[in-house]
């Protein structure tokens, strides 16, 4: 068996909007968090709402929409339109990202685990994955362990958060299929 390997997740996160370019606006906000580029690879990262909305659950009520992983410059691009949708269904919003580089010694892909773990506290603690995660990932290194805290801090409401709606996608909205998807 394999030694137990815990793995720091020290987030960052940023305001973002869908119709952000890039190099003018996404990545002066990152560097402005201490976040290094060079290392977005290998990130995962959380979209969730910010402001008075968040998602009403079947356990519960939560901001996080997304968990990814991956070249988060690209990724986020890919993102815009349905979170632009969101946007439009809602009214004026913003969301947050908050962005994480696990790292373990000798093993680059770490990352892939770690999104893996929160998918599966999320479903813990919601009994479903976020809003626009149409699947769950398997978990590569059963061994790796998080910080719940770390990881509510990320995917849960926060303490003093002002929410004043929970919202959910009803049968004629282009997300209901994927918010029904992944219920368990």
């Amino acid at each position: 068996m394999k030694k137990e390997v815990h793995v720091a997740l020290d987030w960052k996160f940023i305001e973002w909007l869908p119709d952000e370019k890039w190099m003018k606006d996404t990545l002066p906000k990152l560097i402005e968090a201490d976040i290094d580029p060079r290392q977005i690879h290998r990130s995962v990262y959380v979209i969730r709402l910010h402001g008075e909305f968040a998602i009403d659950y079947p356990n519960g009520e939560s901001p996080t929409v997304y968990i990814g992983e991956g070249n988060f410059s690209s990724r986020i691009k890919s993102h815009r339109s349905w979170v632009s949708e969101i946007r439009e269904l809602v009214g004026q919003l913003s969301f947050q990202v908050g962005i994480v580089t696990p790292r373990v010694a000798n093993n680059p892909e770490a990352y892939l685990d770690t999104e893996a773990a929160l998918l599966d506290r999320f479903a813990e603690k919601f009994h479903t994955a976020p809003l626009w995660n149409k699947q769950y990932e398997t978990r590569r290194c059963q061994h790796y362990s998080y910080s719940q805290q770390q990881m509510d801090y990320a995917i849960c409401k926060r303490s003093g958060a002002k929410y004043k709606w929970a919202i959910r996608p009803m049968k004629s909205s282009p997300f209901h299929a994927s918010y029904l998807k992944t219920h368990i």
